[in-house]
């Protein structure tokens, strides 16, 4: 018979790879018809675990039997105790590991399937009738029984599923890297499915006097013990994709699942006194469909209610003193509630669900109070018919008994409801108080959830900087090759301004606001930077001052790279925003000597420049007066003071002249042709063209975030070319056209036909 059983096995096996193998191209259902499969499978072994129990369920210590007239499976041969226990548990571990390569496809899983889960069916078809007898018993061929062909089912069809996505999916041998990570993640894969029984048949019992309960010092080792777990599941995938996380926990969440569904069988769904709704069973079936269904608002349920009691179930285990620490029956209880514990928390730190907020935790209360009704009168309702469920603990004295002789008085009052010839007990002070108590807990873990997860970000923020922070310097240190930080990435450090194939996008925008923007600026240069609104002009002055980041390319001032060098590139660096913010409630000589002070300008160059600048911009008799007295004009004066204080090598300026005086706008025009007079750069973007036309060298031309045109001013008016009918022709031309040139190609880079085209096309203009 079990020849008879192998041979169906493989048979079925055999019939379903190679059909799923040639169906696979020719069918387009076949993913769902493979997924239907594994439904079957794990109905078909669902039945099988829950119409009675394993019977190695019942060995302990690999050559005893735990009950009265129970068959040991293998008498004394503690070889084949040990292996049937572990080929059971393995057995498991593949049949999960297979369903869900059916449902999530990454390298790890496919190469656990192929190497772990394959060789242990085939072990299982080799060891079939010990296998069996693991399961059944010692008499498993003496007689029929449904699960042997359960077993055959099963195994036949997890086979048939790992070997065509071995043949589809899987032929090539792994490299070092997915070797690695398939011995990472397959401890991950078979610890949480590791059955009850296991410890007790292969350890046996520990001394009597091992209590894991009332607070003994093993009970609160392994109470601290508890909080080591959660912390070693977040640092193992805190940094994996979202899918990943999502992925793991559902995998964790279903196998403690399965691993909890042993203490029942097929007899409970028709006895409700034992349906698993104490508080913590629902939490082992809730969980996971939140996550799998993406639940939100059941899933916070479980969050402020659910780890509070599994909290207090571990706490006050409820089970009998008399089970040894060892049982299996203690371990199926952590099962149950130490998951049901920190599952939730891990949830939300792994960012699976949004941090909770306060109507979070009402929809909790909701949920909660409907639970709680509804428990307490299915309470009543099967006491009524001679049963004692007391779900939640809420009809019975457990909860009291610990609590002392004034919690025990409260059941003292007890209201009886008749419906016709159904009596309906309740304890309405009692079960008052045990809900407004769970309530304001509930509330309490509100307040430590808050102050947990905002620990817990600033720690992760913390780490990530620091991780940030360790690369930047290693790539930084390999970018700068033999240099010091302080030594010019490129040239000297001779006043000039450089872009190099600069783009800038924003967010998840599709459109660039700047693409590949390429050009130089010189020293002793005032250089006019012009372009329609929403150009792209301030985008590139923002990201030249360091004040936005660069999506591509790359931007130097006096050699030094904005980006890797940015503290050296803002030192070279004057900036006068369109919209300037001062300290209002400094006077202005305070706020143009604190910028001295940040830039390290001596006292003495300070004083000269400040009297200097204040004398020229007529501030004298309010200079010492609180900035918040000043007119829109003074505050643009202090922003242009605050920009030159340190005498910086480029002086950027976004819209300038905005605000100012007629006498105010000729003297910040000075200061531009002064201060390029001593070679330095002077870049500014204006719409003002008289205003360019007169004090600039040099000008670009932007239009929908590409520049199209450079010339020097003095070549335009050589060639009579009016500057404004130029900027009109540049904005106003197809997007198609090549750039312009106008003596302007030691700033663009273009090449000389391009170049002669739009000279011509200008010129002819």
């Amino acid at each position: 018979m079990v020849i008879t059983y192998i041979l169906s096995i493989l048979f079925g096996a055999a019939l379903l790879t190679v059909g799923a193998y040639f169906a696979n191209s020719k069918l387009s259902f076949m993913p769902l018809v493979r997924k239907l499969a594994v439904f079957l499978m794990f109905a078909v072994a669902f039945y099988r675990y829950q119409v009675e129990r394993e019977a190695i369920n019942w060995v302990a210590g690999l050559n005893m039997t735990l009950l009265p007239g129970v068959n040991v499976p293998f008498g004394d041969n503690t070889v084949a105790t040990a292996f049937a226990v572990l080929l059971v548990w393995f057995t498991w571990v593949a049949l999960f590991t297979i369903a869900f390569n059916e449902f999530y496809k990454f390298d790890a899983l496919k190469n656990i399937v192929k190497f772990f889960s394959v060789p242990i069916l085939v072990l299982d078809i080799a060891f079939f009738k010990l296998y069996s007898i693991a399961i059944v018993g010692s008499d498993a061929f003496e007689v029929f029984d449904a699960r042997i062909p359960c077993l055959a089912v099963e195994t036949a069809i997890a086979l048939g599923l790992a070997l065509s996505s071995i043949l589809l999916e899987n032929r090539k041998m792994p490299n070092k890297s997915q070797v690695i990570s398939m011995l990472q993640a397959l401890p991950l894969a078979i610890i949480p499915l590791m059955p009850a029984f296991a410890p007790q048949a292969l350890f046996g019992y520990v001394d009597q006097s091992i209590k894991t309960f009332d607070l003994t010092e093993v009970h609160r080792i392994l109470l601290y013990f508890t909080l080591i777990i959660p912390f070693i599941i977040f640092h193992i995938f805190k940094d994996k994709s979202y899918e990943v996380r999502r992925f793991a926990m559902i995998y964790l969440l279903l196998a403690w699942l399965w691993s909890f569904l042993a203490y029942y069988d097929l007899s409970m769904f028709m006895q409700p006194w034992r349906w698993p709704l104490h508080l913590c069973n629902t939490a082992m079936f809730v969980i996971p469909l939140c996550l799998i269904f993406k639940w939100d608002k059941v899933f916070y349920f479980c969050l402020f209610i659910n780890v509070m009691g599994a909290f207090l179930a571990m706490a006050m285990p409820n089970t009998p003193e008399s089970v040894n620490a060892m049982a299996a029956e203690r371990f199926i209880f952590w099962i149950n509630h130490y998951p049901a514990f920190f599952m939730p928390i891990v949830l939300v730190a792994l960012r699976l669900f949004e941090r909770p907020k306060f109507k979070e935790w009402l929809y909790s209360q909701v949920a909660f109070a409907g639970y709680f009704l509804f428990v307490l009168f299915l309470n009543a309702l099967l006491t009524n018919y001679g049963h004692n469920p007391d779900f939640f603990f809420i009809n019975g004295d457990f909860i009291v008994d610990k609590l002392g002789t004034w919690a025990e008085n409260t059941r003292d009052f007890v209201w009886d409801l008749r419906i016709g010839d159904i009596t309906l007990t309740f304890y309405p002070l009692y079960q008052t108080l045990f809900y407004l108590v769970y309530v304001a807990i509930s509330a309490g873990m509100w307040f430590l959830y808050a102050l947990l997860f905002t620990t817990w970000d600033n720690a992760q923020d913390k780490r990530l900087r620091e991780r940030d922070y360790k690369k930047m310097q290693k790539d930084f240190k390999e970018y700068l090759g033999e240099r010091s930080i302080d030594e010019p990435i490129s040239g000297d450090s001779s006043p000039r301004i450089v872009l190099k194939e600069f783009s800038k996008k924003y967010g998840a925008n599709k459109h660039y606001s700047v693409d590949h923007a390429s050009f130089e600026v010189k020293g002793g240069e005032v250089f006019g930077f012009l372009g329609p609104n929403g150009a792209g002009k301030s985008t590139i002055i923002k990201s030249i001052v360091g004040i936005q980041t660069i999506t591509s390319g790359n931007i130097e001032i006096c050699g030094y790279d904005v980006e890797k060098q940015s503290v050296q590139a803002k030192l070279n660096l004057g900036f006068v925003p369109d919209h300037y913010a001062l300290y209002e409630n400094l006077t202005g000589r305070e706020y143009i000597n604190y910028i001295a002070d940040l830039y390290n300008v001596s006292q003495e160059d300070r004083n000269e420049t400040i009297e200097r600048l204040v004398s020229r911009f007529q501030l004298v008799g309010a200079f010492d007066n609180q900035m918040k007295t000043y007119s829109h004009g003074m505050k643009q004066k202090i922003a242009i003071m605050a920009a030159l204080v340190h005498n910086p090598k480029v002086w950027i300026l976004d819209e300038p002249l905005t605000g100012l005086d007629p006498t105010s706008i000729f003297e910040v025009k000075e200061c531009m042709k002064e201060h390029a007079a001593k070679g330095n750069i002077v870049f500014f973007s204006s719409h003002i063209i008289d205003v360019v036309e007169k004090i600039c060298d040099k000008i670009a031309i932007i239009r929908k975030g590409k520049i199209r045109a450079a010339a020097k001013v003095s070549e335009l008016d050589a060639r009579g070319i009016d500057l404004e009918q130029f900027y009109l022709d540049t904005i106003y031309a197809d997007d198609a056209a090549p750039l312009v040139s106008i003596d302007g190609d030691d700033i663009l880079m273009i090449d000389s036909s391009a170049r002669d085209a739009g000279d011509a096309g200008v010129i002819e203009a």
